[in-house]
């Protein structure tokens, strides 16, 4: 099984946090890391080792952040993730997410149609040098005030051409999602797709708040949503509802939502039959991409050929991607 050649999409990707090594040891130094080798790379840089939970995994994303200084960055790590998306990884349909005050914090001289704007060129560039779809989530970041997360949808619908969906994000435990739900119902009424963070840290109540999602926020997928293992009950109701759920192994395990790797759900969810898809989550910092992904879910769960070409039709089917866009970059 030749796992590159496999088409794939990915529906649960963060732009901020898909910058290549590469391009990282080249702005570096421009923004004050002293990046001499791999332990200095790593240490600013990279998460490779399971984390304390999802806030250190969090927190941990500063660094890259601040590479993020002007609108040539931007646009050209937008169209670098794609590119590597397609060539290296052999994904056709992308969908990447990104949060405007995330990418803002600390570059006050960029409004969020700057940078939407400088990230969409990044994207047709290399749309229009690949067979590639690609589309833009925009995040609500949930640590936030609610009055921001109202300015950001509020961008979002403006920006509803350009813009497939409408995201919550950051960490669930203490911030409540249902506040945000007119925003997000206004959103759908838009014509934006809905997905939301949720289900993902290993807390008491993280099997359940998945609900709080698709009843009060309409979402139709959730990102991650892997706890629900844990509830009989909440199995079902996802079902039910025919939610997709964003799966994210490794990234699952180093936020240490699971202890060890042979623990993901991901097997277990879909042989009963919830809808569940492969992704990256932030393969920037975590050191990783869908191949390895891939080799893993070949190597510990034993997927076929057959088990990923089921996962890739549920995103196909799941991605807010316009269908005729999607269908034109897909094997007949």
């Amino acid at each position: 099984m030749n796992l590159k050649q496999i088409p794939k999409v990915e529906l649960h990707r963060h732009l901020e946090l898909s910058i290549r090594k590469e391009t990282i040891l080249d702005l570096a130094p421009q923004f004050g890391f002293n990046v001499t080798d791999e332990a200095s790379f790593n240490e600013h840089f990279l998460i490779t080792e399971q984390m304390l939970d999802l806030g250190a995994v969090l927190h941990k994303f500063s660094d890259t952040q601040k590479l993020l200084g002007s609108i040539e960055i931007l646009e050209r790590v937008a169209f670098e993730a794609c590119e590597d998306a397609y060539l290296k990884e052999g994904i056709r349909i992308l969908e990447l997410r990104y949060a405007p005050t995330f990418v803002q914090l600390g570059h006050n001289e960029f409004s969020f149609q700057d940078i939407h704007d400088a990230f969409i060129r990044g994207v047709e560039g290399a749309e229009k040098k690949y067979p590639l779809a690609v589309g833009l989530i925009c995040i609500i970041q949930r640590t936030l005030p609610v009055d921001i997360g109202e300015k950001v949808a509020d961008f979002a619908i403006k920006n509803r051409e350009t813009f497939i969906g409408l995201d919550l994000a950051d960490n669930e435990e203490g911030f409540d999602s249902k506040p945000f739900s007119p925003f997000f119902l206004k959103a759908k009424e838009a014509g934006l797709g809905i997905t939301v963070h949720s289900g993902e840290a290993n807390t008491p109540k993280s099997p359940t708040y998945p609900k709080d999602a698709i009843e009060h926020l309409g979402a139709s997928r959730i990102g991650h949503g892997l706890m629900i293992y844990k509830d009989p009950e909440m199995i079902e109701y996802v079902k039910r509802q025919g939610a997709v759920l964003e799966l994210c192994p490794t990234s699952n395990y180093l936020t240490n939502a699971i202890s060890k790797i042979k623990d993901h759900p991901i097997k277990k969810l879909k042989d009963l039959g919830v809808k569940v898809t492969i992704n990256t989550d932030d393969p920037g910092i975590f050191g990783i991409d869908m191949l390895h992904e891939y080799e893993l879910l070949k190597n510990q769960f034993n997927f076929t050929e057959a088990d990923f070409k089921d996962c890739n039709q549920v995103a196909f089917d799941a991605s807010f991607i316009a269908n005729d866009k999607k269908a034109s970059v897909w094997p007949k």
